[in-house]
């Protein structure tokens, strides 16, 4: 090889390897030190798409489960209100029942009415106030309530528990007082006999309003020529008292028969729940292929391009000395 001044070629090349060792070293620290494998899309292009899109699958499906809690907090409020309303239906039966012994005088069906006025109104005062997160629940306002059971956009991944709600109003499930049976229904003789029922309303401010109506319609009657009445309609027979009772019977079924969709809807969403734990497993060992670092080995690479790194360095000081042997040359 020729002895020149302007090209260091054994340098050159101790360069090279020096900027290479340096570089593996470099990328196996950093992998050490983060505990991935891919750092950057240029340590494994495939790799990351592969780990990016289990990722979101991951993360999409942690996600779910946390829907899955929320919807079964939201099914248990909406129970709790039921079993309260099924409870004031169940002793409204009870005193029905009652009632309808014939050995019981006026007064004491008198005052087993007035309870269940109470309790009616309680049930409608629930079923105004009942919400989770600002949503009524048992008002009949509710359309669909979509609950994302999965990672995806597929129809697969959604579940719609509205089906589970109802409208707990008396009037929706056509429990309201009959006019026989309400000590304070009145009959307008002059209007071919029809009976005038009080139907009490809860306010927003939280108080009571009581206006009065022509049975059966919406037709309101003024609080003062209901005042002018004088006729009593209540007229609480076995047979009024038994008619009424079978349609509270209808209420405590169809309150029943929600519960049993809510009870449905939590045990699927249990199932979908301990799903979605097994494939988080499951994708979370798979992403680790891709985007975990082998410690072991990367600890075997690091001490290898240390001890490569450590000889380019040796051999880049000695090869930087080549170009003195000149000086011998021309007697220097």
């Amino acid at each position: 090889m020729a002895i020149t001044l302007g090209t260091n070629i054994p340098s050159l090349n101790a360069q090279n390897s020096l900027n290479k060792s340096t570089n593996k070293l470099t990328d196996t620290m950093t992998r050490l030190s983060s505990g991935l494998k891919i750092n950057r899309a240029g340590d494994d292009a495939a790799g990351l798409v592969i780990s990016e899109n289990m990722n979101a699958l991951i993360r999409g499906s942690k996600q779910a489960m946390q829907n899955i809690q929320t919807a079964k907090n939201f099914l248990t409020v909406a129970e709790d209100g039921m079993v309260s309303i099924g409870d004031h239906l169940q002793r409204a039966n009870d005193l029905l029942v009652n009632m309808a012994n014939e050995t019981n005088d006026v007064s004491s069906n008198t005052a087993a009415v007035q309870e269940i006025i109470e309790r009616l109104n309680e049930i409608n005062r629930l079923s105004e106030t009942i919400n989770f997160n600002g949503k009524n629940m048992l008002d009949g306002t509710t359309d669909e309530i979509i609950v994302q059971l999965g990672p995806d956009s597929s129809a697969g991944s959604i579940l719609d528990i509205s089906r589970a709600l109802t409208d707990c109003h008396t009037k929706a499930f056509g429990i309201d007082l009959p006019g026989n049976l309400n000590p304070e229904a009145k009959i307008d003789k002059g209007n071919g006999n029809k009976v005038v029922v009080p139907v009490s309303k809860l306010l927003d401010d939280g108080t009571t309003e009581t206006k009065y109506y022509y049975e059966g319609t919406d037709t309101e009657v003024q609080k003062d020529d209901y005042e002018k009445l004088t006729d009593s309609a209540f007229d609480p027979t076995n047979e009024n008292c038994r008619k009424y009772m079978q349609k509270i019977q209808d209420a405590i079924n169809t309150i029943t028969t929600r519960r049993g969709y809510l009870g449905a809807y939590e045990n699927r969403m249990d199932s979908s729940y301990d799903s979605l734990t097994i494939r988080v497993e499951s994708l979370e060992s798979a992403k680790s292929v891709y985007t975990d670092t082998d410690i072991a080995s990367e600890a075997t690479n690091m001490t290898q391009n240390q001890i490569l790194q450590q000889i380019n360095v040796a051999i880049l000081a000695n090869a930087n000395t080549l170009p003195q042997a000149a000086l011998s040359l021309i007697g220097g």
